[in-house]
């Protein structure tokens, strides 16, 4: 016998569905409940507004998105550059296989000016976790500096989720796959490197 998803967490769900089909700006209670297959009545029981729902179901991803790119970090097993890549691969993959949460994420810190949002929250974690690695493994280097070059790195990777086709490029370096995004996360690599 399966178990059956609690009916909190099949809000929760429906709202990150209802973020990637119609994004944060354009989201309502009834859209979440019609995904979630319940009604407004049900949504206002558990949670006691639309904002904080929607709130916790993006403080819920990105936990898990710091979560993983922590695991990724944290790996002491690989080379620290695939290391780093695999964290800048996390981050663009990401954007690209979930545009509409990437830009929820966002969308508090870049519109609002507001960086004590989760997403704003969670993506200072995992760069600050980033940069501490970094530190670590290049001693010799002065820690500001590090954090710079790695800054500017994610600003670039914040801007390609924010808005993939503002600057127009070939098709062929366009990011519509995977193995595009392993090649961009490969280039930002060699471009922390030839910094440092």
């Amino acid at each position: 016998m399966t178990e059956k998803t609690p009916p909190r967490q099949l809000i929760i769900e429906a709202v990150v569905t209802c973020i990637e089909k119609y994004g944060i700006d354009k989201i309502t209670t009834r859209k979440i409940a019609e995904e979630a297959g319940t009604n407004i009545a049900s949504i206002n029981y558990y949670f006691r507004s639309k904002d904080d729902l929607i709130t916790e179901a993006l403080t819920t991803t990105i936990n898990h998105m710091t979560e993983d790119i922590f695991a990724t970090i944290d790996d002491l097993n690989k080379p620290f550059e695939t290391v780093m890549q695999e964290a800048f691969f996390y981050l663009i993959d990401g954007g690209l296989r979930f545009p509409g949460i990437s830009t929820a994420h966002l969308y508090s810190a870049v519109i609002e000016k507001r960086y004590d949002s989760p997403g704003a929250q969670g993506i200072n974690k995992a760069f600050d976790h980033l940069v501490k690695r970094t530190v670590q493994e290049y001693p010799q280097k002065d820690p500001e500096y590090l954090r710079f070059v790695l800054s500017r790195i994610f600003y670039s990777i914040f801007l390609i989720m924010l808005a993939p086709d503002f600057l127009t490029v070939a098709e062929k370096y366009r990011l519509t796959n995977s193995e595009n995004s392993k090649t961009l996360a490969e280039q930002y690599t060699r471009m922390f490197l030839a910094a440092i």
